[in-house]
C-alpha cells in the first residue's frame, strides 16, 4: 500500500512540474535570452533552470516564479562569467598567433541580434541595475525582484529608479551604439 502511495505522490510531483514548466518556460527563456543575447545559450540555461526545479524543488508553497527567476539569474550570470573568461582566452591566443586584434565574439553576436542598442546599454550598466530592469520588464513585482536578487524589498524601488536614470543617461549619450 505504501508503494502505491509513493507512486501516486511521484505522479503528482510530475504533474505539478509539468504545470509550472508550461506556465513559465517561455517567460524564463525570454529573460535568459535578453541576458545572454544568444538563443542556444538561453535555451540551455532555461533547461538547466527547470532541471534544478525538478531535481531540487523549493519548499512547498513557494513563489515558483520568483524561485525560477532567481535560479535563472544565477545560471545566466554564471554563463556570462564563463563566456567572458573563454572570450578573453581565445582573444589572447589569437593575438599571440597574429598581430591583428581578434574580434570580440560578444560584439559579433550583438551585431546580429535585435535591439542591439538596448542590449549594449544594458551591458554597460551596473550589473545589478541591468538585472533589476530586466526583471521588472518581465513583470516581476518588487517582492519577486527582492527574492531573486537578494535586495531588500524597500530598496528595489530606489534601485529601479537609479537603473532607469542610468539607462536614460547612456541612451542620451548614444553609448548604446
Amino acid at each position: 500500500m505504501a508503494l502505491i502511495d509513493m507512486a501516486e505522490a511521484k505522479e503528482i510531483q510530475v504533474d505539478e512540474f509539468e504545470r509550472i514548466f508550461l506556465s513559465y518556460w517561455e517567460e524564463i527563456y525570454l529573460y535568459l535570452y535578453r541576458m545572454l543575447r544568444d538563443s542556444q545559450e538561453a535555451e540551455d540555461a532555461a533547461q538547466e533552470t527547470f532541471l534544478k526545479l525538478y531535481s531540487r524543488p523549493p519548499a512547498a508553497n513557494s513563489n515558483y516564479r520568483a524561485w525560477l527567476y532567481k535560479v535563472a539569474s544565477r545560471e545566466g550570470l554564471n554563463r556570462i562569467r564563463s563566456n567572458n573568461r573563454r572570450t578573453r582566452l581565445i582573444s589572447k591566443i589569437k593575438s599571440l598567433w597574429s598581430n591583428e586584434v581578434a574580434p570580440d565574439t560578444t560584439d559579433i553576436v550583438l551585431a546580429n541580434a535585435e535591439s542591439v542598442e538596448v542590449r549594449d546599454i544594458l551591458a554597460r550598466m551596473r550589473p545589478q541595475y541591468a538585472q533589476v530592469l530586466l526583471l521588472r520588464h518581465h513583470g516581476l513585482s518588487y517582492d519577486e525582484i527582492s527574492k531573486v536578487t537578494g535586495i531588500s524589498k524597500n530598496s528595489v524601488g530606489t534601485i529601479l529608479v537609479r537603473a532607469e536614470k542610468q539607462f536614460a543617461t547612456l541612451l542620451e549619450r548614444g553609448e548604446g551604439k
